[in-house]
């Protein structure tokens, strides 16, 4: 019997130490996609202030087209209630989302690595029914 709480105690010390070096791998600066988000804090080249307010985006009269590379933050605010920021591929398949909440500046920088066509929508409303305009990234200005 004392032999078998041993064993599994050994057991249960090495997949401890397998799930530690796990986290610290996943969380190393050597991890490429993790050399920005963790490791440094990207000062953002463009600022982009977005409104939402009765289920409606209002976007930069200007529009929003980002270079490739660049890192851009959102500001989202919201005057009413809780909305979701996604940006989608075109395809559907979401880059990223933040919640929204009313009465705070919503940020978040991000870093675009593809050039083409993204949608801005709120994921948390029915049938995303905030659909807003479509943006652009490029590789070159």
């Amino acid at each position: 019997m004392v032999e078998v709480e041993r064993t599994e105690k050994r057991y249960f010390l090495v997949l401890v130490m397998i799930a530690l070096a796990i986290n610290l791998i996943t969380l190393s600066p050597l991890v490429p996609w993790q050399s920005w988000l963790y490791w440094s804090t990207p000062t953002p080249t463009r600022v982009f202030h977005i409104s939402v307010s009765n289920y409606q985006f209002t976007l930069p009269p200007e529009g929003i087209v980002v270079k490739v590379g660049e890192p851009v933050k959102f500001i989202v605010t919201s005057s009413d209630v809780t909305y979701g920021f996604g940006v989608f591929y075109k395809s559907g398949r979401m880059l990223f989302q933040i919640q929204v909440l009313p009465g705070y500046s919503n940020e978040i920088i991000w870093i675009f690595d593809q050039a083409g066509s993204y949608t801005i929508r709120s994921p948390n409303t029915p049938d995303h029914s905030i659909r807003a305009w479509l943006f652009q990234t490029r590789s070159q200005w």
